[in-house]
């Protein structure tokens, strides 16, 4: 098979990330852009949105940054997930902005209050506030000038692939997320927008390893790539990352450790919680779906937790390693709630957590190794919960789990995560899943590969086993229930 390079752009939660990805070699180039937001003094406190001209900026640049001297064959395109974009009928852009924008919570509780279990039902999602339908009322309200002017509602990556091509198109399991399809008939939501009185559009929709177009002679000017470059969709980066793990068959579950954590398991068919209390979305592939139960902040988590501990400009990563092995299993009784747990879209809000530990410190002596082990433990129990949500909803239980993103890098986490889950998992040597999945789904647009069913067959001969202890397992049960006791109650002092 030739070596062909890709340029892969993942534009995440905290940064944008681009990547070439040679089919020999994995990653050989890199270069990331910070986010820059706009100021709006007449939004909320909580509201995000992006300074559009100095983002697309910061991305052209990283991506010359990456290209130059290099043939590349295609751009893949994957982003964060309810991060959305409004153009005009010119093509300007309304609003850009992030999943971390909160300006509609008020307006999304309205609209769930009067159609939370139709939305549901047919999204896959709540609470309506993280999706289009939210934003598009809080403009409706408050800015109904803008509002009126919108012609076109698109996912962060739809919005890069319109600025590298010109293209106007809708990826499918990206629009799921942001609640902008039927999950059921995998098309158009027309008939919900008319219901709520909301603006709605049908530009193309296309799927992951679809080619969107190709390079402009702008974009390609500013970015240095060649002109009429083929660009691919790649999807949501969660799902994306399932493909570069080889989560592909019904029952296999994967757990992408970034800035969150979603637990995801392929199923054949949409299937909803009773209370709204997980989601579903797309797998890439046309014939599966997903159901997910997250684990909340965990990459954030552990990142302010880093900040602390560790100086700046060191592998913060294998520095805590080596603290968290010199604790023995259970932390000697420190325990952890950093905000990861058992996912509940029905019933969200802001709860009590931190660390807790035996006193007097006189007698413990409890220090940097125990926070950071007690963290690691913490996480592992929230997958647990939410491996667990999942297994109840769907009556299965698989033999291993299949784990990628930042997380991965930490050797003790992956250590004290099969101990915890009590079964093998399943890791890449490169951490970065998101990525390889969406080189392959280029590499399929490219003739390199027929389908991602095709992707995953590579994919896990390539992947290691980590295996459980039965002893620490065994430990672990009891520390378990201990934590999730003791979240229960923590949540329960902000009532």
């Amino acid at each position: 098979m030739a070596t062909k390079q890709i340029l892969v752009i993942d534009a995440g939660t905290s940064t944008v990330r681009c990547y070439v990805h040679d089919s020999d070699l994995g990653i050989v180039a890199s270069a990331s852009s910070l986010w820059a937001y706009a100021q709006e003094p007449d939004a909320p406190e909580f509201a995000r949105s992006f300074d559009v001209e100095a983002v697309w900026r910061g991305i052209s640049d990283s991506i010359a940054e990456c290209v130059t001297g290099r043939n590349i064959a295609a751009v893949s395109v994957t982003s964060q997930r309810q991060a959305l974009a409004f153009l005009d009928n010119q093509g300007d852009e309304i609003y850009v902005g992030p999943n971390m924008d909160l300006r509609s919570v008020f307006e999304g509780a309205a609209l769930d209050e009067d159609n939370g279990p139709r939305i549901y039902t047919q999204t896959g999602h709540i609470p309506t506030f993280m999706l289009a339908a939210g934003k598009l009322r809080w403009f409706q309200i408050h800015r109904p000038e803008a509002y009126a002017r919108i012609a076109s509602v698109l996912t962060l990556a739809d919005w890069l692939a319109w600025k590298l091509t010109g293209e106007l198109t809708r990826e499918r399991t990206l629009a799921a997320e942001s609640g902008l399809l039927n999950i059921w008939s995998r098309g158009p939501l027309a008939d919900l927008y008319q219901h709520l009185g909301l603006h709605h559009d049908t530009p193309m929709l296309v799927t992951a390893s679809d080619v969107i177009g190709e390079t402009s002679t702008e974009s390609a000017a500013q970015s240095g790539l060649d002109m009429g470059t083929p660009v691919v969709a790649a999807g949501a980066d969660t799902q994306a990352g399932l493909i570069g793990l080889g989560v592909a068959r019904a029952s296999d579950v994967g757990l992408i450790a970034g800035w969150s954590a979603p637990v995801q398991m392929v199923t054949s068919q949409p299937m909803l919680a009773p209370m709204g209390e997980t989601w579903t979305g797309l797998h890439p592939i046309g014939n599966r779906w997903v159901l997910e139960s997250t684990t909340g902040d965990m990459g954030n988590s552990y990142r302010w937790l880093r900040e602390m501990l560790v100086a700046p400009g060191s592998d913060g990563y294998s520095q805590l390693d080596e603290l968290s092995d010199s604790v023995p299993v259970g932390s000697e009784g420190a325990r952890s709630y950093l905000g990861p747990g058992r996912m509940d879209m029905s019933n969200l809000g802001m709860r009590q957590g931190g660390m807790l530990f035996p006193v007097p410190m006189t007698v413990t002596g409890f220090g940097k190794a125990h926070l950071v082990r007690s963290t690691l433990e913490g996480f592992a129990f929230a997958v647990r919960a939410n491996l667990e949500q999942i297994e109840r909803l769907t009556d299965e239980h698989p033999d291993q789990l299949s784990v990628g993103g930042g997380m991965a890098r930490s050797a003790a986490f992956l250590k004290i995560l099969t101990d915890v889950i009590g079964r093998p998992i399943r890791v890449a040597a490169d951490p970065r899943s998101t990525v390889q999945g969406g080189a392959l789904a280029a590499r399929i647009a490219l003739g390199e590969y027929q389908n991602f069913d095709e992707t995953a067959e590579f994919v896990r001969e390539q992947l290691d086993t980590i295996q459980s202890d039965p002893l620490d397992s065994a430990e672990y049960d009891d520390f378990y229930e201990e934590w999730v006791e003791t979240a229960e109650n923590l949540s329960g002092l902000m009532a």
